[in-house]
């Protein structure tokens, strides 16, 4: 059998070799790294000496450090507030510019696009000059309104809703266009049926906008789960995890141990720790909500 598959393979050999640099750069680039990462969780290794193997004991230091488990409830309340949030929005905005009445519909999406297409550490700093203390334009509105100015950066009370924020307003027109993608593609001719029934617009939006729409909700779910996880220039360059490690987020921490701290084999076990849980999230999502769109 094993003989029969090589002489097919043989036989195709051009086709095999076109199409062989993407497993290669596959290989170099990701499958390679994947597993070395695991190998080097297996070690205390600084990245100059002679890595030094001590199984899984990095797995059990981490089991046991207080600010691991701060760093990924940080992150996990992130995502928490986040997600309603930025979905909700998107989904709103692309019923709305999906709607006939609204004029400017392309114009609008390409504005709202925009945050995605401009750099994060760029989006990052501005964030950072609005927020400040003293000489935000936001504390500036919030004082001219007659309320009292919040220390976005300084506090460990606001620090995570300042990430918040900017993530929802950076991330928020991407969803929208997903989600407007997948409005455009629902027939026309069962909101029509539907009228002739006597629905109205929300029994519409419930029993045919919503079910349809069930996998490009989905997808987008799951991606913004997996890129909150991995948040990092925005906390990074905000407050830099501060003030008191309130807004230390996984991949921060990550790095900090990794690079700051030369600790190579507890990063990279930390490392596989999120890859878990990005995992089991994934899966969770993908039974709960996946399934028959129909149904």
């Amino acid at each position: 059998m094993q003989q029969g598959l090589l002489e097919r393979i043989w036989k195709k050999k051009h086709a095999y070799l076109f199409i062989s640099p993407f497993f290669i750069l596959f290989a170099v680039f990701m499958l390679f790294p994947f597993v070395y990462s695991f190998w080097i969780s297996l070690h205390n290794w600084d990245g100059i000496s002679i890595p030094t193997f001590v199984g899984l004991a990095n797995y059990r230091d981490l089991l046991r450090d207080e600010l691991f488990w701060k760093s990924l409830y940080n992150t996990v309340y992130i995502l928490v507030l986040n997600i309603p949030l930025q979905l909700g929005l998107a989904l709103v905005l692309a019923v709305v510019l999906n709607s006939e009445v609204v004029r400017g519909r392309t114009t609008m999406q390409l504005i709202y696009f925009m945050p995605i297409i401009v750099s994060v550490v760029v989006v990052a700093i501005v964030f950072s000059l609005l927020y400040d203390s003293y000489t935000g334009l936001i504390n500036y509105f919030l004082e001219w309104l007659g309320l009292q100015a919040i220390p976005w950066l300084s506090s460990e009370a606001w620090s995570k809703l300042s990430i918040v924020l900017l993530i929802t307003w950076r991330w928020t027109g991407y969803n929208m266009v997903i989600l407007l993608a997948g409005l455009q593609a629902i027939p026309h001719e069962l909101y029509e049926a539907g009228l002739i029934d006597g629905t109205n617009a929300w029994k519409a939006f419930r029993h045919i906008t919503l079910p349809l729409i069930k996998p490009v909700l989905l997808f987008c779910l799951i991606m913004s789960i997996i890129g909150l996880f991995k948040i990092f220039t925005e906390p990074y360059i905000l407050t830099f995890g501060g003030p008191n490690n309130s807004s230390q987020t996984m991949v921060t921490y990550i790095y900090n141990n990794a690079f700051r701290y030369s600790k190579l084999g507890y990063g990279s076990a930390l490392a596989y720790v999120l890859f878990l849980i990005v995992l089991v999230a994934s899966v969770i999502n993908l039974k709960a909500f996946g399934g028959n769109p129909a149904e």
